[in-house]
């Protein structure tokens, strides 16, 4: 026997292999080795390490048998992979590559926060048996005898690193040890894997249209660049509910549609004699050259789909089509439009579709009379399945000015002209036909707007004020003929602090003067407030609706406001009438927002008049509730109230849980609207998932 005691590195396979083989052999490297030439057996002690391939198994004793090839640990290892992937175990054999083994109470955990354990284990290559193992992606708790709040405890788990494949033999899915749920097999993907075909989390939910159902979403990953989503829902009172993703990236942009598909049956087939009920969504958008695509599609196989199946509360349903460009000063766009109304009746007035509109802009570079000028040129083609379709040519001159004097003053002025031609297609019994055939082949239309503001400044040691005073007079003037267009009535006024002074095109305008006051105020970076009051009087004949805010004399007063204090904002924006002082609508709100916690109020008071032409007294009030309640719980919830009528609007809650393994969500929805035969409804789902399985 031949003892040698070594502090370098010893080439075991110097002694093993020929030297074609070496370089597929491990190094050692130990505070003693021992190697006996009559057995071929090689003794490593004190702070072994062998190396292979990028690999490193460590251990503070081993023996290896030339004979076998074979390395046997009796103690303590761990064996560190090239990607991160480490391996501990308490004691194991593997040959002289590092790649074929067995092992005892052995530990598996990768870069990716994921780790198994099991009571045996077998390694071969790039694949990884485990016997009577555990997986979770939980870290460790403190307490090593604790379990982690979620694990998958299976007969078997085999880890192919390889193809990134984890399988389960008998898989039960534990909550705090606890078992839940149990499956006689399960796979998913590695942790290395960023997407790939498979289940997804199902969700859990219950209806009164569907009662209780569950979601189970499946992904194909069909290309690197595209991918599609099915998610069917089976439920006990309907057939499968369908729902399809699909998403595509291209080299010019990117879009995606999804669309549903169901056969009602009960309270869903109700509202429609359809067999099939469906819709479909989508957006785009895309760059070819200088050209930036666009477009977005709502549709629906009838006016109450979406609203009865709970995903999207809509009155409008519009699908849009676009293409723009600049080039220098330049900038010109084609547009189209398709709108679909789905809960207010169609009427005489209502436009179905806008199709093309073309639109050219030109900014000059010169300034005119001081000024910048804009010139814009628009052709657009109107549909009414009801009444006379519109094809309108309009060009427009929008002159602006700003000036500051030295006495502090700022003025400025603008000019917009606009000429417009019109052409109808009219059926011959049309009652408008009459009206619209009178219309003149051109009409043209000026406002002029000229404002002043004085704002006032005082800066004093711990605040900062500012006020304001505004003044401005339009004068507007357009072609009678515009009266005869059919439907010209429908265009919508809502006076605001920003359409106060913000004139409209000329043909909606009126002469008026506008009066607006704006306070400022700002105290040590603690306190901010804002103060505006305003209101329009009318110089001409024109006539306005009680929505619109604007009177045949003066309009209604016009205030906002707001407070900023710390974790406390109040804004209000409200409407009285100038005579009495009384309040016509009032929308406020209240937050109080912490670190931890924030509170929600609103609310919404509206006359009857002020939403639309004959509604009714309309008030409501809408609480909300956020609480992050330690690391990972959230609390979220609101409450909507009908305060007219006493009657509940709308409820919903949310409470989650979210940590580096797990996240649950249990979510509560009560609408209580009925809308034909639509009733009231609540919606309860959980979601459960367990992160680098489901997600």
């Amino acid at each position: 026997m031949i003892s040698r005691a070594l502090n370098f590195t010893c080439l075991l396979m110097l002694v093993m292999l020929p030297l074609a083989a070496r370089a597929q052999t491990a190094t050692l490297d130990a505070r003693e080795i021992i190697v006996d030439d009559e057995s071929g057996i090689i003794s490593a002690t004190g702070a072994v390490e062998a190396r292979s391939d990028g690999r490193v198994l460590s251990s503070e004793a081993l023996t290896y048998n030339r004979d076998k090839k074979q390395l046997n640990v009796p103690g303590a290892l761990s064996l560190v992979e090239t990607s991160g992937d480490k391996m501990s175990a308490a004691s194991g054999t593997i040959d002289n590559r590092l790649e074929k083994g067995s092992f005892t109470e052995t530990r598996f955990s990768s870069p990716e926060s994921w780790r198994m354990r099991a009571d045996t284990a077998e390694r071969d290559g790039s694949t990884l048996r485990l016997n009577n193992a555990i997986y979770t992606s939980c870290p460790e708790c403190e307490d090593p005898k604790a379990e982690p709040l979620w694990q998958l405890r299976a007969a078997r788990i085999t880890y192919d690193r390889e193809g990134q494949n984890v399988f389960y033999a008998h898989p039960r899915l534990e909550v705090y040890g606890l078992p839940v749920f149990y499956l006689p097999y399960m796979a998913h993907a590695g942790p290395e894997v960023e997407k790939r075909s498979g289940f997804l989390t199902p969700n859990l939910a219950s209806s009164n249209d569907f009662g209780a159902a569950v979601n189970v979403p499946y992904f194909f990953n069909l290309a690197s660049n595209y991918d599609l989503t099915l998610t069917p829902r089976v439920s006990e009172k309907q057939e499968p509910f369908v729902t399809g993703e699909w998403r595509h990236l291209t080299q010019n942009g990117s879009y995606q549609l999804t669309g549903y598909i169901h056969r009602p049956r009960n309270l869903l087939a109700a509202d429609t004699s359809r067999e099939l009920r469906g819709g479909i969504l989508g957006d785009g958008q895309f760059r070819l050259g200088d050209w930036s695509l666009g477009f977005a599609l709502q549709d629906a196989s009838d006016d109450l789909f979406y609203r009865r199946y709970k995903i999207s509360d809509t009155t409008r349903l519009t699908s849009r089509l676009s293409a723009n460009r600049s080039f220098g000063r330049h900038f010109v766009s084609i547009e189209g439009y398709k709108f679909r109304e789905t809960l207010n009746a169609e009427t005489a007035a209502t436009v179905n579709t806008i199709f093309p509109t073309l639109t050219h802009r030109y900014v000059f570079a010169q300034q005119v009379l001081g000024g910048s000028l804009l010139v814009s040129n628009r052709i657009s083609q109107s549909g009414r399945e009801q009444d006379v379709d519109e094809t309108r040519a309009s060009s427009m001159l929008d002159w602006s000015w700003r000036h500051t004097t030295r006495a502090g003053f700022v003025l400025s002025a603008s000019n917009r002209l606009t000429l417009d031609a019109y052409d109808f297609s009219i059926a011959a019994d049309d009652p408008s036909a009459e009206t619209a055939r009178e219309v003149d082949t051109l009409l043209s239309a000026n406002s002029t707007a000229l404002t002043i503001a004085y704002p006032l400044q005082r800066i004093g040691r711990h605040d900062r004020q500012t006020l304001s005073p505004k003044i401005q007079l339009v004068l507007a003037e357009a072609d009678a003929g515009y009266d005869d267009i059919p439907h010209i009535g429908a265009v919508t006024r809502d006076l605001t602090r920003s359409q106060l002074f913000q004139p409209l095109t000329p043909k909606d305008e009126a002469s008026r003067i506008n009066l607006g006051l704006d306070h400022e105020l700002d105290f040590m970076d603690r306190l901010s407030t804002r103060f505006f009051i305003g209101q329009s009087f009318n110089l001409s004949d024109e006539t306005f609706s009680a929505r619109s805010g604007f009177g045949d004399n003066r309009s209604a007063l016009l205030s906002e406001a707001a407070i900023y204090a710390g974790p406390l904002t109040l804004t209000q924006r409200a409407r009285f009438t100038d005579d009495a002082g009384e309040l016509l609508r009032s929308e406020s709100t209240m937050t109080l927002g912490f670190k931890d916690l924030d509170f929600g109020l609103s609310h919404s008071f509206y006359e009857a008049g002020q939403q639309s032409s004959g509604s009714a007294v309309l008030e409501e009030a809408t609480g909300t509730l956020g609480w992050q309640i330690g690391q990972h719980w959230r609390l979220d919830a609101s409450l909507r109230e009908n305060l007219e009528t006493e009657e509940h609007v709308r409820a919903n809650a949310a409470f989650t849980y979210e940590d580096e393994c797990t996240l649950v969500t249990i979510s509560f929805d009560r609408d209580y609207s009925r809308i034909g035969a639509i009733e009231p409804d609540t919606s309860i789902n959980f979601t459960y998932t367990l992160k680098t399985i489901g997600d």
